[in-house]
């Protein structure tokens, strides 16, 4: 396992998120567990097909949010190239005054900006910079209409703009349909993969997903997939095998690290998702909830010090479906 410093300068091994779901089925099962290598079963397969779809969906909704930025820059310029083309078949000398006017205006509007940029609160800069750009902004446009309306004429030049326009709005037209193209695959692969609304932001990938760690407490893991619904950020982790009654114990202490690992990388999580199949359980991340995983991370260091581990149920069922009841000095079954 992974050692890690915490506060008092011990060495201690990070848990991961896998193996406390191991414990909270079986302590003696996880224990037979760590000495095993890496197996490619049929829920690694499964979990694998899985993590692909989701990614393929995730790059598709990235690709729908570019192609979706691309039909604004692309309308907004054709507007103004076209607005150009106007002035340069006109010649105004009210209509000069008129966006004379209004590029006094944005920029008076830019420059008040700027005046009050050093008294805001450092969470308002990030919009009042965006103001003030795009102040600035519409400033330089409205001057450029307003001497254009004063210049004599040029046919050529605006035919040329107004044939211009045309074409990025073709642009823009192309980009619209992209974007609508993606955002329906992505729309089916969250339909077939049975996700809410949401954007798949983190798909779980031994090459490139990174680790969540969680210093604090000494737990890591990747969970299958992290959603971020509005501005909250949900964790997913999908089972493979047997659609059961209700959501397993173990499942949830699972679940439960992967909340605990985003509430220390991005922002306290208010549920996380545990599928089976097209079934889905909304696990609610709740204090007491996250007090039972740590009793039991705490149970874990104490067996990694001590070396004594049991089994804790009496269920013969449950051993008959351990995979380690070969090897299992207190199986049941």
């Amino acid at each position: 396992m992974i050692k890690y410093t915490d506060m008092h300068k011990c060495v201690v091994e990070y848990i991961s998120a896998g193996d406390i779901e191991k414990y909270s089925y079986c302590p003696l099962s996880w224990w037979l567990s760590r000495k095993e290598g890496h197996r490619e079963s049929e829920g690694v397969i499964k979990h694998r097909n899985i993590g692909k779809k989701a990614k393929e969906g995730m790059e598709n909704y990235r690709k729908s949010k570019d192609f979706e930025r691309g039909v604004m820059y692309f309308a907004v310029g054709a507007v103004l190239v076209a607005l150009v083309g106007v002035t340069m078949l006109y010649e105004s000398k009210v209509w000069a005054t008129v966006f004379h006017a209004l590029a006094i205006l944005w920029l008076i509007i830019s420059v008040y900006f700027l005046w009050r940029y050093d008294r805001l609160e450092e969470q308002w800069k990030g919009t009042f910079t965006r103001i003030m750009v795009m102040a600035a902004l519409l400033s330089t446009v409205f001057s450029i209409f307003a001497v254009s309306f004063f210049m004599n004429p040029n046919y050529l030049l605006g035919y040329i703009l107004e044939i211009a326009s045309l074409l990025w709005l073709i642009g823009a037209t192309y980009f619209l349909y992209e974007s609508m193209r993606k955002g329906l695959h992505y729309s089916q692969i969250r339909q077939e993969l049975h996700l809410p609304d949401g954007e798949i932001i983190y798909v779980d990938d031994l090459k490139k997903a990174p680790l969540l760690k969680s210093k604090k407490y000494g737990i890591v893991g990747r969970p299958d997939m992290l959603l971020k619904v509005g501005k909250e950020y949900v964790p997913v982790e999908i089972k493979t095998g047997r659609v059961p009654r209700g959501p397993l114990f173990s499942h949830i202490m699972q679940l439960t690290a992967y909340m605990l690992l985003v509430e220390e990388n991005f922002s306290i999580p208010l549920y996380g998702l545990l599928m089976y199949g097209s079934t889905v359980y909304r696990i609610e991340y709740e204090e007491d909830l996250k007090n039972i995983l740590l009793q039991k991370v705490e149970e874990m260091r104490k067996a990694m010090r001590t070396g004594e581990v049991h089994r804790n149920h009496n269920r013969p069922g449950k051993c008959r479906h351990c995979s380690r009841r070969e090897i299992c000095p207190e199986r049941l079954a």
